[in-house]
């Protein structure tokens, strides 16, 4: 290496003489460092040469001493280069013994190593000055030319034939030795190991299954935007890619959340859900809702079960952009416009009311004039001098921009731009809404509120309104031509009386609101057996725990035993005292428990899914709707069973739910019942076991929701310098970025799988490990009569088929045929090995451990 600015570069002469010497003395001083020294790691020219003959000799099997290495360096006309026979001789003489030869190499290797950093650093300030590629590629070609000094990479380019020849021979000896013998990284299920020998080094490993399990919605399923109030049909959210979704968190609060991929499912069977309030989903029948034991299919929920729904969905959007008073007069003309005639017509007795609509039409559209025809009002264009006498009508125009000129009754519903308001605009709309179509009066000692109109569509769009603001309120269809929307809740009622109103006379009616507790909406009566379980964790009788609630004194005999139904509040208290989490998920003021009154099968229709890293849920048409385990259990058996270390990227699951899931693996513990809160004490210790082996097992989880392939390369070198990494998993590739820019980033999304293909490709090459990355299958599996993936179900599948050195899927017949003789039995289908044959391996699948084990044979 030269000189760099005047400073000459590390190195140690003594050391690489001392070296030299002492192999000369002893040439077992050489196989000790054999494999840790190389010539070019000797900064003399002359010291690169004479270790190289020494190699040379060594390896024809003949001594290497001084009559040897002359005679050696004379034949290649090298010796008089190397400083000649003085210098040689000088060499075994200046070391007295060849016992230090390995504290002298390590010095060597030292000092080379810093040459190196030396090299690199300028190599990378040079690319720095360039600036030939942008800044992240720049850093990974940086990061890469150091960590190749720090693992001390060969340079050599090529190997020669003698040296693989025998390695080769060495291996099938092995093989016809011993019949169980593993190549590469084990992954603990033995006909899969024995089909494979092993995940091999330096192989990128495709799984590839089916995302979402059939949960799946149809395409005009009404989906929030939180980032703009929108409220769009399912097929137009996955189709813009939005980003971000209602979902309920693991303490039952709804809160925005973001979404990580948007996945198209096909055609499939599906049912209509509805519930006792009227709210509506379309759903296939593996889709799960939230119930008190937990997220539960549909397959497995009957009539009368009761299911969580969220109370409120706080969608506002900003656009401000629409006056007040066109949100009223778009409100009037919702209510009790006619939109179908030659004008705008609409329909009014209130003084009140009349008055507001009159004067919003002279302020924004002073060129029309009101017609009073009885109790309708005609809004007419007027002609003057100014304009033509067949100019169009603005009022007309206006709502013609709004879709809603030549709606009949029937078909009114909300314009789109209503679900951009803000809060205070909502609240405007609907007291307009209500003060013309709705009414408020007493039943009995309770308020009441009810809207009833002739659109479907209508009432619909009022009760998910209201729900924004947290009001529950029911829909139903009181005649054919009639739908009603009504608020009986004490609660909701006097948020609305709060944030929406009434203007004209229903304003003035006065009522007396009831601080009374509803009768609907209470938990589940199941919810009895977490608050007995809670309570005598905390060693208190249920009786007990009434008193010390307040709900009961000693003297009243009350039986707690005989209740049913728990009003929320009531089990808030309860957890106040015993304060338990799933207690308080359960009571969670954000959630409704809705009885399910009906469902319906429908034809097969489109149907699409989101995935939703955080809480595996969002929010679709006012319900909450549910969203690795192969390539986890392999993970888990490398690191728990061999104890060899393994890196996990979990993009789609965040780090505390993929270890909730391995530890209820492990200790063969019903997830749903953790979930529950319902552990027995056989649960407890299992559990405690599972999370011992776990936290010695040398596992690391990376659960960045947003990995590159850069960041991915620099996280695995890193790990591989600390922990000597044996395995890397990805969960999963099509939530990957081929770069620093976001998932598509202008870029054709095939290309970009095709970079991410390559990269892992070589990651695995680079750091010489098996990569096993997980894979989603296409729609097209589900469109054939016989379910079992290919390979040209792969999406995006030419990249991927192409780097792959092993391909496997996932196929379980029972999902797809409940009367299937495999339960429980799940096929990884070999679809491609470079170097090995295809088939299909069984396992045994739990599903409620979400863990996969081989299958009992024959004899064993």
């Amino acid at each position: 290496m030269e000189e760099l600015h005047g400073r000459i570069p590390p190195h140690n002469l003594d050391a690489e003489a001392s070296v030299l010497g002492s192999i000369l003395l002893d040439n077992d001083a050489y196989h000790s460092l054999e494999g840790t020294l190389k010539p070019d790691q000797f900064y003399k020219e002359a010291n690169r040469k004479i270790f190289a003959a020494i190699e040379n000799l060594i390896s024809r099997g003949n001594p290497a001493d001084s009559v040897t290495l002359i005679e050696e360096l004379r034949t290649k006309d090298q010796l008089e280069e190397v400083g000649g026979v003085a210098y040689l001789v000088g060499l075994s003489d200046g070391v007295p013994t060849s016992v230090y030869a390995k504290f002298y190499a390590d010095i060597v290797v030292e000092k080379s190593n810093l040459r190196g950093l030396i090299n690199a650093s300028s190599k990378i300030m040079q690319m720095a000055y360039d600036e030939a590629a942008p800044a992240e590629e720049l850093m990974d070609r940086a990061e890469k030319l150091v960590f190749e000094v720090a693992q001390k990479k060969s340079q050599q380019p090529f190997q020669n034939m003698n040296t693989l020849v025998n390695e080769t021979f060495e291996y099938i000896s092995k093989i016809s030795s011993d019949s169980d013998f593993i190549t590469g990284v084990a992954t603990g299920f033995r006909d899969l190991d024995e089909m494979t020998t092993g995940l091999q080094p330096g192989s990128l490993n495709v799984i590839a299954a089916r995302p979402s399990m059939g949960k799946c919605l149809t395409a005009h399923t009404l989906i929030d935007d939180p980032h703009t109030g929108e409220r769009i049909p399912l097929e137009q959210f996955i189709l813009e890619k939005r980003s971000c979704v209602y979902g309920i968190s693991d303490n039952g609060t709804v809160r925005p959340t973001r979404i990580s991929a948007w996945i198209d499912s096909g055609i499939k069977p599906i049912f209509r859900v509805t519930t006792k309030l009227g709210r509506e989903v379309e759903v296939t029948g593996h889709h799960p809702f939230l119930t008190v034991q937990g997220w539960t299919p549909l397959h497995d929920l009957t009539v009368g079960d009761k299911i969580a729904i969220p109370r409120a969905v706080p969608s506002f959007g900003d656009d401000s952009s629409t006056p007040f008073e066109l949100i009223r007069l778009m409100a009037y003309f919702i209510a009790e416009g006619g939109l179908t005639q030659t004008s705008p017509r609409w329909t009014n007795t209130d003084p009140e009311l009349i008055q507001d609509f009159k004067s919003i039409l002279e302020q924004q559209f002073p060129s029309v004039e009101m017609h009073r025809d009885g109790i309708d009002f005609r809004i007419s264009h007027t002609w003057t001098r100014g304009n033509r006498k067949n100019a169009n009508n603005p009022v007309t125009d206006w709502l013609r921009a709004l879709s809603l000129w030549g709606k009949s009754a029937l078909k009114k519903r909300f314009p789109n731009v209503v679900w951009r308001f803000n809060q205070l605009q909502l609240g405007e709309f609907l007291r307009i809404l209500f003060s013309c179509d709705g009414t408020i009066y007493a039943m009995g000692k309770q308020a009441r509120i009810e809207f009833t109109v002739a659109s479907e569509f209508l009432a619909r769009d009022v009760q998910h309104a209201l729900t924004r603001f947290g009001i529950i309120a029911k829909f139903w269809q009181k005649t054919p031509r009639s739908w009603r929307v009504e608020i009986t809740d004490p609660e909701s009622i006097q948020i609305y009386q709060n944030q929406i109103g009434w203007l004209g006379e229903k304003a003035t009616r006065e009522f007396t609101l009831s601080k009374g507790l509803s009768n609907l909406g209470h938990v589940p009566k199941e919810a009895w057996a977490f608050v007995k379980a809670a309570a005598a964790r905390a060693n208190l009788s249920l009786t007990q725990l009434c008193i010390q609630s307040g709900e009961v004194n000693q003297a009243t005999g009350f039986n707690p035993h005989t209740k049913r139904n728990l009003p929320r509040s009531r089990l808030a208290r309860y957890n106040q005292i015993l304060n338990d989490e799933r207690l308080a998920f359960l009571s969670s003021p954000d959630l409704y428990w809705d009885e399910i009154v009906s469902i319906v099968p429908l034809e097969p229709q489109q149907v699409y899914d989101l995935t939703v890293p955080d809480g595996s849920n969002f929010i679709a048409q006012d319900i909450c709707v549910h969203n690795t385990a192969f390539a986890l259990s392999i993970a888990q058996n490398i690191s728990v069973r061999y104890n060899k270390a393994v890196a996990v990227f979990s993009l789609e699951m965040p780090a505390s739910q993929l270890v909730l899931r391995m530890m209820c693996a492990e200790a063969r513990v019903d997830m749903n019942r953790v979930r529950q809160g319902a552990l027995n004490e056989k649960d407890f210790e299992r559990l405690v076991n599972a999370a011992g082996k776990l936290s010695e097992a040398p596992l690391f989880i990376d659960d960045a929701s947003d990995l590159t392939v850069t960041e991915l390369r620099s996280k695995s070198r890193r790990l591989m310098a600390e922990k000597d990494l044996h395995l890397i998993v990805i969960d999963y590739m099509q939530l990957m970025s081929g770069s620093g820019t976001s998932k598509g980033g202008g870029e054709n999304r095939q290309q970009e799988i095709s970079t991410i293909s390559r990269g892992l490709k070589s990651l695995a090459r680079e750091l010489n490990i098996p990569v096993v990355v997980l894979s989603q299958l296409s729609r097209q599996v589900e469109s054939r009569p016989n379910h079992r993936p290919m390979l040209s179900d792969l999406r995006e599948s030419g990249a991927i088929e192409q780097d792959a050195d092993l391909v496997s899927f996932i196929y379980r017949d029972e999902y797809y045929h409940k009367d299937s003789e495999k339960q429980g039995i799940a096929e990884i289908i070999i679809g491609k090995q470079r170097n090995g044959p295809v088939g299909t391996v069984e396992l045994q699948f739990h599903s409620q451990h979400v863990r996969f084990n081989d299958l009992a044979k024959d004899g064993v």
